[in-house]
């Protein structure tokens, strides 16, 4: 499921581990090799309170690389 994924790419260096606003986001190497990108959205609240919030998701790249990553063996 998706929680052991996420698990897995955090205990594998491609998400950041350290709780924080940075949790799940793709670390510095796995930007690099093109596996993920992020987009940033800026919210408004009902009380006028701005937030952002980041997605992050995988590239066409990253699929592929992942899906043999997975065929091909951890």
């Amino acid at each position: 499921g998706q929680n052991r994924l996420y698990e897995w790419l955090r205990q594998n260096g491609y998400l950041v581990k350290r709780r924080g606003d940075m949790y799940n986001s793709p670390t510095q190497r796995s930007m690099d090799m093109g596996l993920f990108e992020t987009k940033m959205r800026t919210i408004v609240n009902p009380d006028d309170t701005v937030r952002t919030t980041r997605t992050t998701m995988v590239t066409g790249k990253g699929q592929i690389y992942f899906v043999n990553k997975f065929v091909g063996g951890c």
